[in-house]
């Protein structure tokens, strides 16, 4: 039997992982070094679990913020706010406009009136296209 290579105990350590996504830096302290290392690497399991949880809620309430998008209840800036996990505060301060007037583009009947200027501060503030927050992808295969 083979011993195996370091590159074989990685791949399969990446096989056995919940959420790939992304790799953090640790630090830990070297006694024999008496200094700080650092390491790239995956979160521990048990954490990984919890992180991928708290993906998969976000991506539950953006499939439900979608869906009242569609049923014309909520505007697309709902949507891509969820998207950027962004609240009214954290938007308001990226646009410039205040709070109210946020909340009040939240409203579609509002939000279809918005001058072109407008859209643009928002959909820069969102790093989207002013055509996708206009309409977005989803909307259009609606039809």
């Amino acid at each position: 039997m083979e011993p195996s290579t370091t590159k074989d105990k990685d791949t399969s350590m990446e096989e056995d992982l919940v959420y790939k996504n992304n790799r953090e830096l640790f630090y830990s302290f070297d006694k024999d070094k008496n200094c700080y290392t650092r390491k790239v690497d995956y979160q521990y399991q048990a954490n990984q679990v919890i992180i991928k949880q708290g993906w998969d809620v976000l991506e539950d309430r953006l499939e439900e913020i979608k869906q009242q998008v569609i049923r014309g209840e909520k505007s697309p800036l709902v949507y891509f706010m969820e998207k950027n996990q962004m609240e009214v505060p954290m938007l308001a301060g990226y646009s410039g406009f205040r709070k109210w007037r946020v909340k009040r583009h939240l409203n579609p009947k509002h939000f279809n009136k918005l001058s072109q200027d407008i859209l643009e501060k928002y959909a820069s503030a969102l790093d989207v296209p002013v055509s996708q927050l206009k309409e977005p992808d989803f909307l259009k295969e609606k039809k």
